[in-house]
């Protein structure tokens, strides 16, 4: 009987021994919090908490690989910067004067002269139009 549990304790020892030695291999280090690892299909999902990147883990040997994921965060990110600098870009020119020229507002008497300048090309234009229907008048008397 005790030749019978040492047997059935030794193939119990072989079947959870190279289980427990593969838990306990160089699996991916969490750096005191760090990482979060998520299990996946065909290896670990590690979230680094400080940076944002996703790294696949798997165990390839006798050891573990960790290979960065496609993330389009980084390019999303480079995207933002460029268009935060081409607005910046453009919002200074909007405080700028075209050709460095002061632009300033006519004077009141400028306004007046540039409106009497119009009147009278109205007027001018409205007496075109009467002549030409008094000729058409006549034309048809």
């Amino acid at each position: 009987m005790a030749s019978l549990r040492f047997v059935l304790l030794l193939v119990l020892a072989g079947v959870y021994a190279p289980m427990a030695l593969a838990q306990t291999k160089a699996a991916p280090d969490n750096e005191n919090g760090r990482y979060t690892m998520s299990p996946v299909a065909d290896g670990v999902l590690r979230l680094d908490t400080r940076s944002g990147q996703v790294s696949l883990c798997r165990q390839r040997n006798d050891s573990w690989t960790c290979e960065a994921t496609a993330d389009d965060r980084a390019a999303y990110e480079k995207e933002i910067t460029r268009l935060q600098e081409k607005i910046a870009a453009l919002e200074g020119k909007l405080g700028q004067k075209p050709g460095g020229v002061d632009l300033k507002l006519p004077s009141e008497a400028e306004v007046d002269r540039v409106m009497k300048f119009f009147e009278t090309v109205f007027r001018r234009f409205i007496g075109m139009i009467e002549g030409l229907q008094r000729e058409n008048e006549q034309k048809r008397s």
